[in-house]
């Protein structure tokens, strides 16, 4: 934990193009600047300071990760994958002033975001390859979700940055009901419950300027479960809005989602330090009255919640009446069988 951002899992020290990246995530980022026209393998290889071999070994990992890149001899290669479900065109014009870059799959959308150069980034995928979640563990990210992460400048008090996740939970909140009609429960701190199985989880992260050693930037790393596919012992923990894509590309304008979820992240950013989006988070919170095992410092403990105080933290009560105010940091919460 780097108490430089304390809301922050996994933050990470990084110079001004994002972070530490291999040929293949290099090579990922000049295709995706590029769709409208191949680019040579030697054209490739001398932007990066890369072998040609590397570039073909990069190109090569990329389709085996399922990225469509077609390539023609003395042409070169271009990213042509995308997914039916966005239409980028129709992003970039709505979302004017942000870099909206879409993918098939990619490892993680926080860690690209991360490294873009542009102030304002989207970054969406239907599929991660690496997808993470709080407290470094792995995000089950598999084809069929919408995983999308913002970028964006720190234009607020660093100590406003610990509300950026429940801002997110209330942005998709809103999003949802807007865009597919659905209503889901704000579980605290970073999911989404539909159906009492969670549809939805939330991950921010800072990133840290090399030369400054400040917070120069957050992203907000955002999982939806559209039609994931699920088996096991997640079946019976998290549940998917769709049966199938084709239910999904009928049913949601999964676009006009992402655009929504934007807008209304942005809103409640502008506004800050005013909280009184608060009250919506409260109005739809999952765990208000419940009983709940906190697990936190290695130990746990049975409480019940009281509330959600006005710096975003759950106050819970324990069985010998003590009152908790308690930080997402290293806080798990579970509901009590």
């Amino acid at each position: 934990m780097v108490t430089l951002c304390p809301f922050i899992v996994n933050c990470q020290k990084v110079d001004n193009r994002g972070i530490v990246v291999t040929n293949k995530e290099t090579v990922l980022h000049s295709l995706a600047h590029e769709r409208e026209r191949p680019i040579s393998g030697s054209a490739l290889a001398q932007r990066l300071g890369i072998s040609r071999a590397a570039v073909w070994k990069a190109v090569e990992r990329l389709r085996d990760e399922g990225h469509l890149i077609e390539g023609k001899p003395k042409v070169g290669y271009r990213l042509v994958s995308m997914s039916p479900l966005f239409d980028h065109a129709r992003l970039q014009r709505a979302l004017g002033g942000w870099d909206v870059q879409v993918f098939d799959t990619i490892d993680s959308t926080n860690r690209y975001a991360k490294w873009l150069e542009s102030e304002r980034a989207v970054v969406i995928a239907l599929a991660q390859s690496q997808g993470r979640g709080r407290l470094g563990r792995p995000f089950y990210s598999p084809r069929g979700g919408l995983y999308l992460s913002l970028k964006l400048p720190l234009s607020f008090a660093v100590s406003e940055a610990t509300l950026l996740t429940s801002m997110a939970s209330v942005a998709v909140h809103r999003a949802l009901v807007e865009a597919a009609g659905v209503v889901c429960a704000i579980k605290w701190v970073n999911d989404l419950y539909y159906r009492e199985k969670k549809v939805c989880g939330i991950l921010t992260e800072g990133v840290v300027g090399m030369e400054s050693g400040q917070l120069s930037s957050v992203v907000v790393g955002i999982g939806i479960n559209l039609f994931t596919p699920f088996d096991g012992a997640l079946k019976a923990s998290a549940i998917s809005l769709y049966e199938s894509e084709d239910e999904a590309a009928l049913s949601l304008d999964a676009t006009q989602l992402v655009i929504r979820i934007v807008e209304h992240l942005s809103a409640l950013i502008e506004l800050l330090p005013d909280r009184s989006y608060l009250s919506y988070y409260r109005s739809h919170s999952l765990l208000d009255g419940r009983s709940v095992v906190v697990h936190q410092g290695g130990g746990q403990f049975v409480a019940r919640v009281v509330a959600v105080d006005d710096d975003a933290r759950l106050v819970v009560e324990d069985g010998e009446g003590v009152i908790h105010a308690l930080g997402s940091g290293e806080v798990t919460i579970r509901l009590a069988r």
